[in-house]
């Protein structure tokens, strides 16, 4: 129960990565406000994953690239629960119109409006935690070839940057900042990619060569994600960490 009296707002918590990392921290102790564009799946994963094991738990809507929205999301998790002790962004979403605009929005500018009203909470308590949910695009190029696909691994490499530079601001003044940075992870998002007939496992093995020659489930970065958040991590900060099953490390 390592974040016993601890509230955590996760946007994007309505499924995928974002749901497996509101479920890890309600099984360690934590009240979770769980934030998403799809409300009602937001209040399945408050209601199903995480009442179910004893925790305190709220849902809320939130468009992430409406910054009023963002702000609001913020102001009912201190309503709901009484503080703001960690941030965990992880909103995602197949790209609409302007691909570019599209995912910049939406994984840059949205969590930049998060961490914005965050810290606005978390600065005159003098502590808290912040986990973005980057990706391995963010440590490097995306196998995706042409412009049109730039705007992913474009935004997930700022997420990187802004969570350095927010580390480097916020040291002083108790607040940590890092980010995870997923491999392949089995989430709606990856669907056309694990749907195959063979569950996605040529693309792991053969074209990515993933060492573990596996899928990534989301629970495994939820956990991460609540180890970060909690006090065992006192001394992480400014961190970029890949959980890829050893993708990144050739």
């Amino acid at each position: 129960m390592r974040l016993q009296g601890k509230t955590v707002l996760v946007v994007g918590g309505g499924s995928g990565i974002g749901r497996g990392c509101a479920r890890a921290c309600a099984a360690d102790g934590a009240a979770v406000m769980v934030a998403d564009l799809n409300e009602a799946a937001a209040a399945e994963t408050a209601a199903a994953a995480i009442d179910g094991s004893g925790g305190r738990t709220a849902a809320i809507g939130v468009n992430v690239t409406d910054e009023r929205s963002v702000a609001a999301a913020v102001r009912a998790t201190v309503r709901a629960f009484g503080a703001l002790d960690v941030l965990i962004t992880s909103a995602g979403g197949r790209p609409d119109g302007d691909r570019w605009r599209h995912m910049v929005e939406l994984y840059l500018t949205g969590t930049y409006y998060a961490c914005k009203y965050a810290l606005a909470e978390m600065e005159p308590a003098g502590r808290g935690a912040i986990v973005n949910i980057a990706s391995v695009a963010g440590l490097r190029g995306s196998i995706a070839g042409g412009i049109e696909e730039t705007g992913y691994p474009a935004a997930k490499h700022g997420v990187i940057g802004m969570t350095k530079t927010l580390a480097l601001a916020y040291a002083g003044r108790g607040i940590r900042v890092n980010a995870i940075c997923p491999g392949y992870v089995r989430t709606a998002l990856t669907e056309p990619l694990h749907a195959a007939d063979d569950g996605g496992a040529a693309l792991i093995t053969e074209r990515l060569r993933i060492p573990m020659g596996r899928w990534g489930e989301p629970d495994e970065i939820g956990t991460v994600a609540a180890f970060l958040a909690c006090d065992d991590a006192s001394f992480i900060t400014g961190q970029a960490i890949a959980v890829d099953g050893g993708m990144t490390a050739r």
